[in-house]
């Protein structure tokens, strides 16, 4: 079978293109960098932890105090909000909102539990206080497959008794910038407690100092509908937040349950029907409870909700392609292959001509046996050679050329040997090159010749 040293290069390297598939990206010399070494979505080293691609959530982490003031459309304090109860029973004052925030990072999950609590005006039937609101919030999120140090709601919980909300679609994004501040963006999305009601917020946080232990917050709320009958309207409100510990955080909240006048609810307030609910009760005793509930609005996430958009419960779209050669190795494995190649073929070439060599050696050996009734061995003798050289040289010039050498070989009939035996035998034995043997270059061909003697060991004529 013949096979060109073309096709043994281009099956070395369809091999290894193959195989590239096994390699690694980045092996000098040999494949291309990684994508991920200049982009930390393909980067397997950096984790999905929140805190080790971003330092700021470390300064976010925590218990902290609020003193929250809400706007009307009109750019005015909402001090007369009815909206709570029935306008016959008061009204509440959203411009001195008193908020507990507790924030956790935690890997790549992020928790935000918050108690909103605002005051009765006390301008109930006959200027009764009656007690003040509870607004509990869960905001869950986590890290992204972007690994760049933002995070996405999971889903929210707003209020007792509704369910935890799932982002779905259009998750709020919640972005570090610059190591001060937090931006946050809910994209408009449908309300999932009001029909034909949508909403955008747009929220900015900003570090008064490096710690973030002092911190103020402006939260925009754009309301539309699909309908006819409501009109949009924007509210709004800012927030100045400070971190406390954790002794200081509870005896506040403990606080303004009693300048609210929020009730345990193990003795509800229960002169007006409709308050003996947890949105008008004390969401737990302060005073004996070593932390808040792990979910304040009592709606918790479940595993599910969380492989929603947890990256490590998920599979990331950035996934490092296998390596991929480089043009320098390619061209290095080309010519080496053709190297490779070259010698090979020069080894089968060489010993290919070897055993021509070796044939058409043997056939005029044995032609010469069979012309001359001599039988080879390692004791001819230089006569005996001299003989030989004479039974060959018809012409008696003392040289042997081509058509003598043949002439013998054909009456011997012994061997069949074409024109190009003849150079491949003349190439061999004829060391001056001209053409001929004389009778010193028949000697020498005689000597390089291995023949089987009569004990079946291999002899050669430099013995004679």
């Amino acid at each position: 079978m013949k096979v060109s040293n073309l096709s043994i290069v281009s099956t070395i390297l369809t091999i290894l293109t193959s195989q590239s598939s096994a390699l690694k990206c980045g092996i000098k010399g040999v494949t291309m960098p990684c994508i991920g070494d200049t982009d930390s979505r393909y980067n397997r080293d950096i984790s999905y932890d929140l805190k080790e691609q971003e330092n700021f959530w470390n300064s976010l982490e925590g218990l902290f105090l609020e003193e929250i003031v809400f706007y009307k459309s009109d750019g005015i304090p909402d001090v007369n909000n009815d909206a709570v109860v029935p306008a016959q029973l008061g009204t509440y004052d959203f411009s001195n909102v008193k908020g507990f925030l507790n924030v956790t990072v935690d890997g790549s999950r992020y928790y935000y539990h918050r108690y909103l609590l605002v005051k009765h005006n006390s301008d109930g039937p006959g200027g009764m206080q009656l007690p003040g609101l509870v607004n509990p919030t869960d905001l869950y999120g986590a890290s992204t497959f972007e690994k760049d140090g933002g995070a996405m709601q999971m889903g929210i919980a707003q209020g007792f008794g509704n369910d935890l909300v799932l982002a779905g679609e259009n998750p709020a994004i919640v972005k570090p910038i610059g190591g001060k501040m937090l931006l946050t963006l809910a994209p408009n999305t449908m309300n999932p407690l009001i029909k034909d009601r949508s909403y955008e917020v747009y929220e900015s946080l900003y570090c008064v100092d490096s710690e973030c232990k002092e911190s103020n917050a402006y939260n925009e709320q754009y309301h539309g509908f699909q309908d006819d009958i409501h009109t949009p309207f924007v509210e709004f409100f800012r927030t100045s937040r400070t971190k406390v510990a954790k002794d200081t955080w509870m005896a506040e909240i403990s606080k303004v349950y009693t300048d609210f006048s929020i009730p345990s609810p193990d003795d509800p307030f229960t002169l007006i029907p409709g308050f003996n609910v947890p949105a008008f009760s004390q969401p737990f005793d302060a005073t004996t409870s070593d932390k808040t509930p792990p979910c304040v609005t009592l709606e918790c996430p479940t595993d599910e909700n969380w492989a929603l958009i947890d990256p490590y419960l998920g599979t990331s779209p950035y996934i490092e392609p296998d390596g991929v050669l480089t043009g320098g190795f390619i061209a290095g494995v080309t010519i080496s292959s053709i190297v490779v190649a070259l010698l090979i073929f020069y080894m089968i070439y060489k010993r290919g001509v070897e055993a021509r060599e070796k044939r058409v050696k043997m056939a005029v050996l044995n032609s010469l046996s069979k012309s001359m009734s001599l039988k080879l061995s390692k004791n001819l003798t230089a006569k005996d050679l001299n003989e030989m050289f004479q039974r060959i040289d018809d012409d008696g010039n003392g040289n042997i050329d081509k058509d003598e050498m043949k002439k013998l070989v054909e009456e011997a009939g012994v061997a069949n040997m074409s024109d190009r035996d003849y150079d491949v035998l003349f190439a061999s034995i004829d060391l001056d090159g001209n053409g001929t043997l004389d009778f010193v270059e028949f000697c020498a061909f005689f000597a390089s010749i291995n023949i089987e003697d009569e004990e079946g060991n291999d002899e050669t004529f430099e013995d004679a």
